[in-house]
């Protein structure tokens, strides 16, 4: 992710009807994401270097929603632009970024010989960028996290309106470590109420018994219910070594955990047990 300052603007126009505009040149690798801190009533896409990339090419106006830059032009009034290059190829063009002004009647202002810093200047008294209203920086001069900027604690670029707790975007980990199983048994509940996708991968590594057999449950908990474990996936009758997977998408649950039951005479697995989860 960039944050880039606007200094790639050229000279600000006037037109006839009041419009006043600028044009931003921009170049985006695949996948690049970029944070612009423009001001202005409506947007316009001047040039790209292949009309095709209008479609993977995404922009948002402040903290809302990306949307492909073919749906350019757009009227609405923003401080900040989000830009994030979905294209499998380098992307370059002009952003028109215009505000609709009206010509104000003349007045004549004495000028004091000192600004008050609190009133009509974003510096403070010495001369730095105020932190708060005036200007989108914490008072250690770092990108203020909210209403000002896409980033949440973490410095991930947010995905959507709701801030993800300070979730990253992915985390794995192990719910079960290189275990001895011989009979029926589960894991703790686990919150996992900022993720969608799961994937629980089970490494068997050594088994034994008569007709051992394993059955391996992804369950959510029904916290309506007793916090009741209901299985939504599963791999079943594990009789040999191997690498086995379960794998659930979309998933609306808070918490989910891992069971599993054996079957056969003296049944004994080596196992272990790994959570990967995505927003």
């Amino acid at each position: 992710m960039v944050l880039t300052a606007l200094t790639q603007k050229q000279q600000q126009v006037v037109g006839s009807d009041g419009t006043h505009y600028y044009t931003y040149s921009f170049t985006y690798s695949p996948g690049q994401t970029d944070i612009i801190p423009a001001v202005g009533d409506w947007l316009d896409l001047l040039s790209l270097n292949n009309s095709n990339y209008a479609s993977c090419l995404y922009v948002a106006l402040n903290n809302g929603q990306l949307f492909p830059v073919s749906y350019l032009p757009v009227r609405s009034p923003f401080y900040m632009l989000r830009v994030f290059n979905g294209c499998s190829d380098t992307v370059s063009g002009t952003f028109i970024i215009g505000r609709e002004l009206f010509q104000p009647a003349k007045m004549n202002v004495a000028i004091p010989s000192t600004m008050n810093v609190n009133v009509q200047s974003p510096l403070d008294s010495s001369g730095n960028l105020k932190a708060g209203i005036y200007y989108p920086l914490d008072s250690n001069n770092n990108v203020k996290v909210g209403i000002y900027s896409p980033l949440d604690s973490l410095g991930y670029v947010k995905t959507d309106v709701m801030v993800k707790n300070g979730s990253t975007p992915y985390w794995s980990t192990t719910l079960v470590n290189n275990q001895t199983i011989t009979s029926n048994g589960s894991t703790s509940a686990i919150d996992v109420s900022n993720y969608l996708h799961f994937l629980v991968l089970i490494y068997v590594t050594a088994v034994s018994g008569t007709s051992p057999s394993l059955n391996v449950y992804l369950n959510v908990v029904d916290e309506a219910n007793n916090n009741q474990s209901v299985p939504i996936a599963s791999v079943t009758n594990i009789t040999s070594t191997g690498t086995y997977y379960i794998s659930a998408t979309n998933l609306p649950a808070r918490y989910i955990n891992v069971s599993w039951t054996v079957g056969g005479t003296s049944p004994s697995f080596t196992v272990t047990i790994t959570l990967h989860m995505k927003w």
